[in-house]
């Protein structure tokens, strides 16, 4: 019916498009930027939604005006006919307009591809490995890349390596959603030894499959880097068999080598020794992704507010990640004033900014707002900016 209705439209508007292609071809002249461009139909009117390709897309592929134009200006004249049918085959796949949209901006080549020799067996490729529903359409207008590469040499044999190291579809379709590049690259040279290596430390299957799902760019990074960082993970004695393992080798394999050695020299300056930088990351590789201003300013806090050591900080590294403004300085303020008024007990620890929201509210706030009604004020003061 859809191409029934395509054939109808294309008729019609046949003659318009070609007269208006006429009538600017002296002005427009082919060129290449990527992909073929000889003439856009929606350049007839760059700002009008109605122009005959516009017009034509929404009416034969039951899209918006707004979605119709936006993909129009991607349309090459000579090639509408061949964009109408990956239209219609992505609709067929789940496509929805937002998903067209973004996919086309994003990979306007698409709307070039062969339907039956091209896209099709990709798509195809795609559902079989699990991305059915709403993740077909969602990850690849996300990521086009994975539409790049060919079938037979790049995504089918990536995808029976990655099984062949424990990895079900679900498990891969999960490594996509974080690490669309996984599928596309070489994987018998570039992932597999990097699993090998891993293997032989004894980092056993399920942290692989963590570092695979969640950290997919660690073991797709440079070689170099990669053995830097697995060297730096076994001197900070950090187990093969925690999943700590896995995210401390994700985070630090992506930051620069720089970068790290500020971060450290950073908490070194701080007072830290060398063995307390390596407890926290232990504990919490994602310290690394903090801005040296931000630890700075909260260990000062720490340390001036609450008399904490850098000692106490290591006990409690997740404080570091949190936000100054909008948890620990309200929830301290709240703190403070209990103990100045003798209903808890003297002493801040960790636990106290560990805890969610509602706990810490029901806790301190609800239970003593009677007693001591500034509390309110303060923590809503503070956490709105005041």
């Amino acid at each position: 019916m859809f191409r029934r209705l395509c054939a109808g439209v294309h008729r019609q508007l046949q003659v318009t498009v070609t007269l208006c292609h006429r009538r600017t071809a002296a002005a427009s002249s082919p060129h290449f930027l990527g992909f073929v461009k000889p003439y856009y139909a929606s350049s007839v009117s760059a700002d009008d939604p109605s122009s005959p390709t516009a017009s034509f897309l929404s009416r034969s592929c039951g899209i918006s005006d707004h979605a119709a134009f936006s993909i129009s200006k991607k349309v090459p004249i000579d090639a509408l006919d061949q964009a109408l049918r990956v239209l219609a085959l992505l609709k067929d796949y789940g496509f929805d307009e937002a998903h067209l949209v973004r996919l086309v901006d994003r990979f306007p080549r698409v709307l070039l591809m062969d339907v039956k020799k091209t896209l099709k067996p990709k798509l195809e490729l795609f559902r079989g490995i699990g991305l059915v529903g709403t993740d077909l359409p969602e990850i690849l207008s996300a990521r086009p890349v994975l539409l790049r590469y060919s079938v037979e040499k790049r995504l089918v044999p990536n995808s029976e390596l990655l099984k062949s190291i424990s990895i079900t579809n679900a498990n891969l379709v999960d490594a996509l959603k974080h690490s669309p590049w996984l599928i596309t690259f070489g994987t018998g040279t570039t992932l597999l030894p990097k699993v090998d290596a891993l293997r032989a430390y004894g980092v056993p299957n399920e942290v692989i499959l963590l570092l695979l799902t969640r950290y997919g760019h660690a073991l797709v990074t440079d070689t170099d880097r990669f053995n830097e960082t697995f060297d730096e993970i076994k001197k900070m004695g950090i187990s093969p068999k925690r999943t700590t393992f896995a995210r401390a080798l994700g985070v630090l394999a992506i930051l620069p080598k720089k970068k790290w050695e500020e971060i450290v020299e950073n908490l070194r300056g701080l007072g830290w020794s060398q063995d307390l930088v390596s407890e926290a990351f232990a504990k919490q590789p994602h310290l690394a992704r903090v801005s040296i201003e931000k630890t700075t300013k909260i260990v000062k806090f720490l340390e001036e507010k609450l008399a904490w050591t850098p000692e106490d900080i290591v006990k409690y590294p997740a404080v570091l990640l949190m936000s100054l403004e909008k948890r620990l300085m309200p929830r301290y303020a709240v703190l403070h004033i209990l103990m100045q008024r003798g209903l808890i007990k003297p002493g801040v620890s960790g636990n106290h900014f560990l805890v969610s929201n509602e706990k810490f509210r029901m806790q301190f706030v609800t239970k003593y707002q009677e007693k001591a009604p500034e509390i309110v004020e303060a923590i809503n003061g503070v956490e709105s900016g005041r």
